[in-house]
């Protein structure tokens, strides 16, 4: 008859259970991070309206939204034929238009077409676009966009 060894070592089957235990923990750790929902169905992080269907459509962000995105802004300098904008404030639609958003009152936003005459870093000269003294977004310009062509997500 033959004997059999045990060639486990000492304390292998509590290492086992220690890395469960742990990994467990973590996971309860991680998942206690998560946001619960408000329980409001219809909140929505921005709204869209059109007065005109011929021209861009108005975003209202919520003080909320804003606040998540880190909306920012500048203000366009310069001068009629040489405005100045900072280059985070252009986006460009998928015809490869250049836009900028505007804020004439706070928290709502109004597409304005411009035409870039040079890009010198992070200086923009429009040859064409909103007048000096604007307000532009310069952060949450993505974010301003996707709510204006219905992708803002609901928290």
């Amino acid at each position: 008859m033959m004997a059999t060894r045990d060639c486990s070592p000492p304390h292998a089957g509590r290492r086992i259970v220690g890395a469960a235990v742990a990994l467990l923990a973590l996971t309860i750790t991680a998942c206690s991070e998560v946001e619960e929902p408000s329980g409001d169905d219809d909140y929505a992080p921005a709204t869209v309206t059109t007065a005109d269907p011929s021209s861009a459509p108005t975003v209202k962000f919520t003080e909320e939204a804003a606040r998540r995105v880190d909306l920012t802004m500048s203000t366009v300098t310069g001068r009629e034929g040489a405005l100045v904008v900072e280059y985070a404030a252009l986006i460009y639609d998928k015809q490869g238009k250049t836009w900028v958003y505007t804020a004439p009152e706070p928290l709502t936003f109004l597409r304005a077409k411009v035409a870039v005459a040079e890009i010198d870093g992070n200086r923009v000269t429009l040859s064409d676009g909103p007048p000096p003294g604007t307000k532009v977004v310069t952060q949450g310009v993505t974010e301003v966009y996707g709510a204006e062509l219905g992708m803002a997500g609901k928290h």
